[in-house]
């Protein structure tokens, strides 16, 4: 059955107290007594309005509406919410009831590429019940899922309409319920801009104007890479919508991240370190695990594996210039994901290097088992999930300061953590591990460990800890406002 729309605003009704005026003739005595009964009703009137505000501030919500388009971190943040008793709604574009009797039994019967993608946008765990879609955003979601064709600007445009109208729904829907609100970012400015409390922020990339200097800098250093780089969000949207990115980071009483890397560039932005919560994300190790089976033998070539978008922004130019660096023929790197500047980079590195732009899930986790290092160089990176999932499945990892792995490795414990681009430690790493390969195993085995302490529990725990912190920060503040009226 389809849900209302939730489109409309509450409206909000306000009603003014008004003095009545006397006649000219009316006397001295009377004015006198008319003028303090104005006084007195005024300040009855300020002081009720006060009341009301300050009843207002100290009711603190129970209940949060969260706000995302997709399976963003898998509903991870809606469920530990939801688990916690603690979610109004999320409110997202699609969404399939894999808790419902009837959706089970429609999944019976499709076919089984069908039945993954629908189940891609579920969660069996998430009551579908706490769920509200929004059918605009959900249209425009399908129309650019099933055009590939469409063009960039286009798509762009029709992105940014979608996100505006779940952040919009969320603020409104949040007013109404008088809930509380959690946007992850995109969709923040909308959201809060139809909210009036204090709102939490889920700021899954660096701030955007630290992203933007960083994407500027790399495009200057490598032109070559401008077709990747320029479809970075930071760079290809227009001023407005950039400009409301970082309004967006303003508005919010309190922000969640997923790494270090990503709180330093909220604070140099201007934010209070205080009110950023770090919560790293999860891995699914029952999922991602090792295989020994697949494993190379010690005297055979380092295997070394990327999984990414193939662009510069994941420094894939510096893994390659890295590997001209060693100048040796017993290292092979394989890289799965989608190819954005073109083949040309690979070219004259031969069968050294083997380019898979299309992988099953299957396949991935095979390739992750299959490698001995994983090599991740990227430039500004919100998180960097492939990180976790490599060392789940037991391989060291390299990879830099602007991801998540200084919060995830000892470095030269589980792997490494060098300075962003920069292929000479890169390539000083590789050649390590050439010439210490049992010691490359003792780290696949740490790494390992190291991956299993990082649950998607744990992160849900976080969440939620970091939510009642914010409210208990925002109370807090509230108090002292009221107490220095």
């Amino acid at each position: 059955m389809p849900r209302p729309s939730m489109e409309s605003s509450l409206a909000t009704d306000r009603s003014a107290t008004q003095v009545p005026l006397h006649g000219a003739q009316r006397s001295v005595v009377q004015a006198s007594v008319h003028d303090e009964s104005a006084k007195s009703s005024a300040a009855s009137s300020q002081v009720s309005l006060s009341l009301r505000e300050a009843a207002s501030d100290h009711a603190q919500p129970t209940k949060f509406v969260v706000v995302h388009s997709g399976a963003r971190d898998g509903y991870q943040l809606a469920r530990a919410l939801s688990e916690a008793g603690m979610l109004e709604a999320l409110i997202t574009d699609l969404f399939w009831p894999a808790d419902l009797k009837w959706t089970r039994a429609i999944e019976t019967i499709l076919p089984k590429r069908l039945r993954s993608l629908i189940l891609q946008r579920s969660d069996a765990s998430l009551p579908s019940a706490e769920v509200r879609l929004c059918a605009l955003a959900g249209s425009l979601t399908l129309l650019m899922d099933k055009l590939p064709g469409i063009p960039l600007s286009v798509r762009r445009r029709a992105t940014r309409y979608a996100d505006a109208t779940l952040g919009r729904t969320a603020g409104r829907y949040a007013t109404q319920r008088a809930a509380g609100l959690l946007s992850y970012s995109y969709y923040g400015y909308d959201a809060f801009t139809h909210y009036s409390r204090p709102a939490i922020l889920f700021q899954m990339h660096p701030h955007p104007v630290s992203m933007r200097r960083i994407l500027t800098e790399e495009l200057k250093a490598n032109p070559d890479c401008a077709q990747s780089l320029q479809q970075e969000w930071e760079l290809s949207l227009p001023e407005e919508d950039f400009l409301h990115l970082v309004r967006e980071t303003t508005m919010a009483s309190h922000y969640l991240v997923a790494s270090s890397f990503t709180r330093e560039t909220l604070a140099e932005n201007g934010a209070a370190r205080s009110s950023i919560s770090v919560i790293p994300y999860g891995v699914d190790t029952n999922r991602f695990m090792p295989d020994a089976r697949r494993r190379s033998p010690l005297g055979s070539k380092l295997r070394l594996l990327f999984v990414g978008r193939i662009n510069q922004r994941k420094g894939i130019k510096y893994l390659l210039q890295a590997l001209r660096l060693l100048n040796r023929n017993d290292v092979h790197l394989t890289v799965c994901g989608r190819v954005v500047d073109g083949l040309e980079l690979f070219r004259s590195f031969g069968d050294q290097v083997d380019v898979r732009p299309s992988v099953s899930a299957a396949e991935l986790i095979a390739a992750y088992q299959s490698a001995d290092m994983f090599v991740f160089p990227s430039v500004a990176e919100g998180f960097g999930l492939v990180l976790l999932e490599a060392l789940a499945c037991g391989l060291p990892i390299l990879s830099t300061t602007c991801t998540a792995a200084p919060d995830l490795i000892e470095n030269s414990s589980e792997g490494f953590v060098v300075e962003p681009r920069r292929p000479d430690l890169i390539a000083d790493r590789i050649d390590w591990a050439l010439n210490h390969r049992g010691e490359v195993v003792e780290m696949g085995h740490r790494a390992r460990l190291c991956a299993e302490k990082f649950t998607w529990q744990r992160f849900r725990s976080g969440v939620v800890q970091a939510v009642k912190d914010s409210m208990t920060s925002n109370h807090t503040d509230s108090a002292t406002k009221r107490a220095n009226v």
